[in-house]
């Protein structure tokens, strides 16, 4: 690589990553423009994933962390604070997707555009392809707008897509993973309330859909509507929601500007009417504004 090429962290968490994690790991380090540095943590995988790692890591391919298991969350909050302080850019990277030649180069271009002494953040969207990695159509995150409003109570900062600077990587390092309910939401929320946010339409990766797959990201309408009233009504989903942006409140509320902070406490501090009356936009679908309106009535969030 040339010595003025961008150095770029990947911090990938794998937990049970075998078969695909390889192909991930390839893709990464074959990524065009950057001088791209790999850094794994493993979350207690049991089906040979670390073996495969520490086989790589002895090639020089990456740098291997091993620990308890602290879900994704606490894995990749952990992952930011092992960040060598050379590295000024940070992306997040899944263990079974696959890359775009560019994806880090456009992410560095559209990062290095600004005043790197605030957070900033960059995300995409991406394209859905099943387990053997044929593409099945594409994603649909940014509808209206994503920024800071719409990330108060929904996220589309999809972690996988996402590149940070080193301000963003510290201040989230600095602030712990206690109460954050997504890594990738609670990158977003601290970007798009002190610094700044930058989504692009591009589809940087071919993201894999497994049959064994959590979410339902990607999945017809009834799937989603069966995971979310499960998720959401029936689980404690809502409580870890408002304990995210109470916690963001509590370590950010002083660093934002009047408006944001206004917004931000009428949700912390409000009542039920106020929330459900907020004259911003919280969604980026109208039935699920809607919806979101009917949750502060009934007092769920």
């Amino acid at each position: 690589m040339p010595h003025n090429t961008p150095a770029v962290a990947v911090v990938m968490s794998t937990y049970n990553g075998m078969p695909y994690v390889g192909e991930q790991i390839q893709s990464v380090l074959s990524q065009e423009g950057v001088d791209a540095h790999l850094f794994v943590r493993d979350d207690g995988s049991t089906d040979g994933t670390v073996e495969f790692l520490r086989g790589l890591e002895e090639k020089g391919e990456l740098t291997l962390f091993t620990g308890g298991n602290l879900g994704v969350v606490g894995s990749f909050i952990e992952l930011l604070s092992l960040v060598p302080a050379e590295f000024e850019w940070v992306a997040l990277c899944d263990q079974d997707d696959v890359w775009r030649p560019d994806k880090l180069a456009r992410a560095v271009a559209a990062l290095s555009q600004g005043p790197q002494d605030v957070p900033r953040l960059y995300c995409s969207e991406y394209t859905f392809c099943d387990e053997q990695m044929n593409p099945t159509g594409r994603s649909h995150l940014n509808l209206i707008g994503v920024g800071f409003s719409t990330l108060l109570y929904e996220t589309k900062v999809s972690g996988n897509t996402t590149v940070i600077n080193r301000r963003l990587c510290d201040l989230a390092s600095a602030a712990g993973a206690r109460d954050v309910y997504g890594h990738d939401w609670w990158l977003g929320l601290i970007a798009a309330g002190l610094g700044e946010l930058y989504f692009d339409d591009y589809q940087s990766l071919g993201y894999r859909r497994l049959a064994a797959s959590v979410s339902p990201t990607g999945g017809n309408f009834l799937t989603i509507l069966r995971f979310r009233v499960k998720a959401y009504l029936q689980g404690d989903q809502l409580a870890r929601i408002t304990r995210q942006l109470n916690r963001f409140y509590e370590v950010f509320g002083d660093q934002l500007d009047a408006e944001k902070h206004a917004l931000v406490e009428r949700f912390v501090n409000g009542g039920r009417m106020k929330k459900a009356t907020t004259p911003v936009r919280l969604r980026q679908i109208m039935t699920e504004e809607v919806a979101l309106r009917v949750l502060f009535l009934l007092g769920k969030l």
